[in-house]
Protein backbone atom coordinates (compact mmCIF):
# COMPACT_ATOMS: atom_id res chain seq x y z
CA UNK A 1 0.00 0.00 0.00
CA UNK A 2 1.81 3.07 -1.18
CA UNK A 3 1.75 6.16 1.65
CA UNK A 4 0.44 9.38 0.87
CA UNK A 5 2.46 12.67 2.17
CA UNK A 6 0.37 15.04 4.07
CA UNK A 7 1.40 18.65 4.03
CA UNK A 8 -0.26 19.95 7.34
CA UNK A 9 0.78 19.88 11.03
CA UNK A 10 -2.83 18.04 11.41
CA UNK A 11 -4.33 16.07 9.66
CA UNK A 12 -8.46 15.51 10.79
CA UNK A 13 -11.59 13.95 9.66
CA UNK A 14 -14.21 15.42 7.33
CA UNK A 15 -17.20 14.70 9.70
CA UNK A 16 -14.22 16.49 12.56
CA UNK A 17 -13.92 19.41 10.30
CA UNK A 18 -17.36 19.88 9.72
CA UNK A 19 -18.34 20.71 13.64
CA UNK A 20 -14.34 22.13 14.10
CA UNK A 21 -13.92 24.07 11.19
CA UNK A 22 -13.13 27.09 13.89
CA UNK A 23 -10.07 25.08 15.25
CA UNK A 24 -8.83 23.81 11.76
CA UNK A 25 -8.63 27.34 10.47
CA UNK A 26 -6.67 28.16 13.32
CA UNK A 27 -4.43 25.69 12.34
CA UNK A 28 -2.72 27.36 9.43
CA UNK A 29 -3.57 24.41 7.56
CA UNK A 30 -4.94 21.29 8.19
CA UNK A 31 -5.37 18.04 6.17
CA UNK A 32 -8.95 16.97 5.80
CA UNK A 33 -8.96 12.85 5.80
CA UNK A 34 -11.75 10.72 4.40
CA UNK A 35 -10.99 6.53 4.98
CA UNK A 36 -7.67 7.78 5.62
CA UNK A 37 -6.74 9.58 2.75
CA UNK A 38 -5.97 13.06 2.20
CA UNK A 39 -8.94 14.66 0.30
CA UNK A 40 -8.03 17.89 0.53
CA UNK A 41 -7.05 20.76 2.73
CA UNK A 42 -8.58 23.89 4.92
CA UNK A 43 -5.54 27.04 4.68
CA UNK A 44 -6.99 29.86 7.09
CA UNK A 45 -6.35 33.73 4.95
CA UNK A 46 -3.00 34.41 6.20
CA UNK A 47 -1.62 31.01 4.61
CA UNK A 48 -3.51 31.36 1.21
CA UNK A 49 -2.18 35.31 0.85
CA UNK A 50 1.55 34.01 1.94
CA UNK A 51 1.08 31.11 -0.58
CA UNK A 52 -0.49 33.73 -3.55
CA UNK A 53 2.55 36.11 -2.48
CA UNK A 54 5.25 33.12 -2.69
CA UNK A 55 3.84 32.23 -6.19
CA UNK A 56 3.53 35.73 -7.07
CA UNK A 57 7.36 36.66 -5.89
CA UNK A 58 8.76 33.34 -8.04
CA UNK A 59 6.60 34.52 -11.37
CA UNK A 60 7.92 37.62 -11.32
CA UNK A 61 11.89 36.61 -10.71
CA UNK A 62 10.91 34.07 -13.77
CA UNK A 63 9.72 36.95 -15.97
CA UNK A 64 13.05 38.97 -14.70
CA UNK A 65 15.09 35.81 -15.72
CA UNK A 66 13.44 35.17 -18.97
CA UNK A 67 14.70 37.31 -21.43
CA UNK A 68 18.60 37.02 -19.80
CA UNK A 69 18.45 33.84 -19.79
CA UNK A 70 17.45 33.22 -23.78
CA UNK A 71 19.81 35.58 -24.56
CA UNK A 72 22.60 33.98 -22.96
CA UNK A 73 21.93 31.17 -24.35
CA UNK A 74 21.66 31.95 -27.62
CA UNK A 75 25.27 33.78 -26.96
CA UNK A 76 26.13 29.85 -25.93
CA UNK A 77 24.74 28.50 -28.89
CA UNK A 78 26.79 30.59 -31.03
CA UNK A 79 29.78 30.20 -28.95
CA UNK A 80 29.60 26.56 -29.72
CA UNK A 81 29.00 26.70 -33.36
CA UNK A 82 32.18 28.65 -33.94
CA UNK A 83 34.15 26.45 -31.93
CA UNK A 84 33.35 23.54 -33.93
CA UNK A 85 35.01 25.09 -37.44
CA UNK A 86 38.01 25.79 -35.31
CA UNK A 87 41.47 24.25 -35.15
CA UNK A 88 42.29 21.96 -32.02
CA UNK A 89 44.94 24.71 -31.47
CA UNK A 90 41.94 26.68 -31.12
CA UNK A 91 40.22 24.96 -28.93
CA UNK A 92 42.85 25.00 -26.52
CA UNK A 93 42.89 28.87 -26.21
CA UNK A 94 39.33 28.66 -25.63
CA UNK A 95 39.82 26.23 -22.70
CA UNK A 96 41.05 29.48 -20.13
CA UNK A 97 38.95 31.82 -21.57
CA UNK A 98 36.35 33.19 -19.13
CA UNK A 99 32.69 32.85 -20.32
CA UNK A 100 32.10 36.56 -20.48
CA UNK A 101 34.43 36.76 -23.01
CA UNK A 102 33.54 33.92 -24.69
CA UNK A 103 29.99 34.76 -25.34
CA UNK A 104 31.14 37.75 -26.82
Amino acid sequence: MATQNIYAPKAVSVTYARSHIKECLDNGTTALLNNNKVTGYIVNAETFESIINTIDGLSSVKQQLTPDLELLIKRAKKALCDLKSKSPDDYKRYLNIPDDELFE
